[in-house]
């Protein structure tokens, strides 16, 4: 382990350089460094920076870790916004760890922060009175993402979980953040999961506009079982669920009866408060985007009267003292939660009088709506942009502007400029349009006769596409190579989720060990670079046009390589494997034993001495186990290793059954269906030398030749000709090691064979 020592200290940024060992090269991109200028100037330096003495006459330390950082401060500094000297705290390392070292893990070792997080996060600056112009320049970010990620906080704690775990994508997570009504949202979400699908965003926006309502939502308590079924609308009950009145197992069929009934209550509402106000109106669904564009202004705070301040004082007493004992039994715990919830409630009654001034009422006005417990809520003290009034200013001597020297004009111009500061500005970012209900409006469908004809339509194509092999075949590989290949492809025609699994283990992503050893990369690299992808970088409609384009040999070898890349990792013998990849794997017939050979590093060295000497018994005999008895752990490994290596020599003290044994053996689970059993996995000595001829150092091909179409299955005679183009046409490539001759196979195959 290395000497980690190290002091932190303040110094000035006119005494920091880069330091060549910084593994960060490539220059940062314009709006990432805007990004961290503006952090850096609204927050300060949050992490100190990891920098070594650089010998010279001069004090001089070179930044090995935080060079964006520094050139973030570098360029606040020649902006003016620090002095050139700002200190600047720092780790002066002088431990014996490389620099580079230490410069890769801290670009390595790091995770964005979730788009979920950093959701909530900028709700909580929101819910403070921050503008999204504010929260933008604090954090460099633009006002649009500011704004996008407010409005996935609308989302219930429940989905941006989901999110979190990999359950939700970011593009159905914003589907739901269509309405702030979160038990809505959880209703969908459970209806959804319930039929074992993963949800789109077409199914969740679907449902939240046009489907039943949940009896659970707001929208449905505000409005009532009653006054919908006196107006002529339907319910589903479910007969298994309870009788809490809280609305479980109710679903009201007709949303928009539910909807009208609930705008007729929140209009009146409105009319009565528009005359206390200069406007008002009734929002169905008000969330953070609604009232962005407002601003805001606050009523003169209420005080408590003498009783009340009298029994805040009395509850706030009894609470300290219970809080001050040693022990507290179940009576005063009950006691604290009353004497909480009466202080809440006398809180609450005294925020409620707060008053708005009659100047404040009329230039600002109020949204009706409904919030999540279902109640009626107003929001008040909104005001519009052209409401916002002027609010005079005097120069510094204390003169009018008249006085100062200048024209009456000049004060009035002056004035205008100058906005009220006790009025909070309005967001400036504008809620954004829907393309969907705009491109309804543009041929006058509603969105109820959209999903209809959509039905109709969709259950005709699907009736025709289902006897059509080719252009189902197409639709599916298109799909399947987009979301395997390309990038930024999240949406598509088919309601599949395809995504590649990982050929790495995320430890081993910079270990160029594992990457010799698992062969197999190099192979999935070089197909790869065969198939014909150039299409996928094309607008959609092209790139389909491009890919039926294409032969039948060269769409069943890209088909064949997005399926192999999208295959979950097992071994054979782990209670979750799935029969169907363990009989594809046999099937394919994989020479394992000749693609992987087993090495100290990464399989020996990591076993127990007694497992190691196990599997030396049952394959390099019981004479040689016993002669590598006592050996030390690693010793042992090294000494397996040897024995294991592929290559025609044959070890000292080995003989040539048992090497040959030691060619054919396999870690557990390789083999399909392997068990990890003993007798499965370990080839006994006598069998190994019967089944592995010792020449070519075992590195014969496979016993099995993949066939070239189902006809080759039934008759294993049928074989890949050496003939040139035309064999190209009907033999597709393999993997060495299966039987095909080299020659037969694709240039990077046979590089690699």
């Amino acid at each position: 382990m290395h000497d980690l020592t190290h002091t932190v200290r303040e110094l000035t940024l006119d005494t920091l350089e880069p330091a060549p060992e910084n593994v960060r090269t490539a220059p940062p991109e314009a709006a990432a460094l805007a990004e961290l200028k503006a952090s850096l100037a609204a927050h300060g330096l949050l992490a100190s920076l990891v920098v070594r003495p650089v010998e010279g006459v001069r004090p001089r330390y070179a930044v090995v870790a935080g060079g964006r950082r520094l050139a973030a401060l570098k360029a606040l500094a020649a902006e003016g916004v620090i002095p050139v000297n700002h200190p600047v705290p720092c780790r002066v390392d002088t431990g014996d760890t490389p620099p580079a070292e230490l410069s890769l893990a801290e670009n390595v070792v790091r995770v964005a922060m979730h788009p979920a997080d950093q959701a909530q996060a900028f709700g909580r600056l929101a819910a403070g009175g921050a503008s999204a112009a504010a929260i933008a320049a604090r954090f460099g970010v633009s006002e649009r993402v500011v704004a996008q990620r407010l409005r996935l906080g609308n989302a219930a704690p429940a989905l941006l979980d989901a999110y979190r775990a990999g359950d939700l994508d970011l593009d159905t997570v914003q589907a739901f953040a269509m309405t702030a009504d979160t038990a809505r949202q959880r209703a969908v979400y459970e209806e959804l999961r319930a039929g074992h699908v993963r949800p789109s965003p077409w199914q969740v926006r679907r449902r939240l506009a046009e489907g039943r309502v949940p009896g659970t939502a707001a929208l449905a308590r505000f409005v009532g079982v009653e006054a919908y079924e006196a107006a002529g609308g339907a319910l589903d009950r479910d007969l298994f669920a309870g009788d809490e009145g809280d609305g479980e197992g109710l679903w009201f069929e007709d949303p928009k009866l539910l909807s009208d009934l609930a705008m007729q209550r929140l209009r009146v509402a409105a009319d009565e408060l528009e005359s206390h106000w200069k406007w008002a109106e009734p929002v169905l669904d008000a969330d953070w985007s609604t009232t962005a564009r407002f601003g805001r202004v606050h009523p003169a705070p209420a005080m408590p009267t003498d009783a009340e301040r009298a029994e805040l004082d009395r509850l706030e007493a009894r609470l300290d003292a219970l809080a001050q004992q040693d022990t507290a039994c179940a009576e005063e715990a009950q006691e604290e939660r009353r004497l909480a919830e009466r202080i809440d409630a006398i809180e609450a009654a005294v925020e409620a009088r707060a008053l708005y001034s009659p100047e404040v009422r009329a230039i600002a006005g109020c949204i009706v709506t409904i919030g999540e417990d279902g109640a009626m809520a107003v929001i008040r003290g909104l005001v519009r942009p052209e409401d916002v009034p002027a609010k005079p200013s005097a120069p510094a001597n204390g003169a009018t502007p008249h006085d100062a020297g200048g024209p009456p004009g000049d004060a009035a111009q002056t004035n205008a400029a100058r906005p009220d500061p006790r009025i909070s500005a309005p967001a400036r970012t504008p809620p954004p349009a829907d393309p969907e209900a705009e491109a309804r409006k543009a041929v006058g469908v509603g969105i109820g006769l959209a999903d209809d004809l959509r039905a109709i339509r969709t259950a005709h194509v699907k009736a025709h596409l289902a006897c059509r092999f080719e252009a189902a075949f197409d639709l599916l590989l298109f799909h399947l190579a987009r979301s395997v290949f390309g990038t930024g492809h999240g949406d598509g025609a088919l309601d599949i989720a395809a995504r590649p699994t990982p050929d790495v283990p995320a430890v081993r992503a910079n270990d160029p060990a594992f990457a010799k050893a698992s062969v197999g990369i190099a192979h999935l690299a070089g197909d790869r670079v065969a198939q014909p992808l150039e299409w996928l970088d094309q607008p959609a409609g092209e790139a389909f046009a491009a890919l039926r384009a294409m032969d039948d040999w060269h769409k069943q070898q890209l088909f064949a390589s997005c399926v192999a890349r999208t295959l979950k990792g097992q071994l054979a013998f782990e209670p979750g494997a799935r029969p169907e990849a363990e009989a594809t794997v046999a099937r394919l017939d994989i020479d394992f034993a000749r693609l992987y050979r087993p090495d100290a590093a990464l399989l020996f060295g990591r076993l127990r001495k007694d497992r190691l000497l196990a599997i030396a018994r049952a394959t390099l005999g019981e004479a040689w186990a016993a002669a590598h008895r006592n050996d030390r752990k690693a010793a042992l490994a090294e000494a397996m290793e040897t024995a294991f290596a592929p290559g025609a020599a044959v070890p000292a003290g080995v003989s040539p059954s048992a090497r040959a044994a030691a060619l054919a053996w396999v870690p557990p689970g390789f083999r399909a269906f392997d068990s990890g059993g003993a007798e499965e996995t370990e080839a006994p000595v006598a069998e190994a030398a019967e089944a592995v001829p010792p020449a070519n150092g075992g590195d014969a091909p496979g016993p099995h030749v993949i066939p070239n179409g189902p006809e080759a299955e039934e008759d294993p005679g049928e074989t890949a000709h050496e003939d040139g183009a035309g064999a190209a046409s009907q033999t597709p490539p393999a993997l060495p090691g299966n039987g095909h001759d080299p020659g037969a196979l694709p240039a990077f195959l046979r590089r690699m064979a």
